[in-house]
């Protein structure tokens, strides 16, 4: 078992440009993988790979990613990501999900979608941290999807990394691509706020009745982009508390609210292992 206990954590992925790093969100990333040992491997969720009720687990030796995009610059898609998978970890997991009553399917050959691998470029640019990619079950209650991370979290006691990457605000009807560090909608930076003040203050009930907050659907025209918040989430341990990595609104419509959750202190105990 490790010494250390690796976080939880959300990640919102903004556009697929961030690949090409030089951005403050790129080094505020950087600045916390390397604040940490390196993990044993990552265990991830992604709003651009949604099942249905059943979890998909990808088994499999060595990873490949997928451009899933379109009218970006041709440099865009030229960016190589290479990465291991960990069929240990990927068998570990359906153990537990099984256990704990999930429907499970396990994929050998399958893509990491933008929404993993533009953050991995930033967290672990030389890819040398094994992979392990778990679908979002979008048809899944709320309650359901904090469940999948709980059953997962005694997983970051033993060097693996939860990560749900998503949007805290994802709404692309709304985006002015002219105004990367414009000064946002106004609802779009209220509801980032709110989300950050639910999960810094540990309020689980409002993130699950989310679609209470009346900005909500200006602020998720569609779900699956807030939904990997409640995993990372539910993977919360005992004496976790919350830490931004990264906020803010871009583009108008797009929150980068980035967030670790860790135990009081773990991030010091870090420094001291390195």
């Amino acid at each position: 078992m490790s010494s250390f206990r690796y976080p939880t954590v959300f990640i919102s992925h903004g556009t697929p440009m961030l690949a090409f790093g030089d951005d403050p969100f790129h080094e505020n990333l950087a600045r916390f993988s390397a604040s940490m040992p390196k993990p044993k491997a990552i265990a991830i969720v992604s709003a651009h790979s949604v099942s249905s009720e059943d979890v998909h687990v990808l088994r499999t030796d060595k990873n490949w990613i997928q451009y899933d995009f379109s009218g970006f610059p041709k440099e865009l898609y030229q960016i190589k990501y290479e990465c291991a998978g960990d069929p240990k970890l990927a068998d570990e997991i359906v153990r537990l999900l099984k256990d704990a009553q999930f429907s499970v399917k396990v994929d050998t050959d399958a893509p990491l979608d933008h929404g993993i691998w533009v953050p991995l470029l930033s967290l672990y640019p030389k890819g040398d941290v094994p992979v392990v990619r778990i679908s979002l079950p979008i048809n899944l209650i709320p309650i359901q999807l904090l469940k999948l991370g709980h059953t997962l979290s005694k997983l970051r006691e033993n060097g693996v990394m939860l990560i749900g990457t998503g949007g805290a605000v994802h709404n692309l009807s709304e985006l002015k691509w002219s105004q990367k560090h414009g000064p946002g909608h106004d609802w779009a930076k209220e509801f980032e706020q709110y989300v950050l003040l639910a999960v810094q203050n540990k309020d689980v009930d409002a993130l699950v009745a989310i679609d209470e907050n009346p900005e909500f659907f200006k602020a998720h025209p569609s779900a699956e982009h807030y939904l990997p918040i409640l995993f990372a989430v539910g993977a919360a341990l005992p004496g976790d508390e919350m830490r931004v990595i990264f906020k803010g609104v871009e583009y108008g419509s797009l929150s980068m609210l980035c967030f670790e959750l860790n135990r009081k202190g773990e991030i010091e105990k870090a420094h001291s292992l390195h």
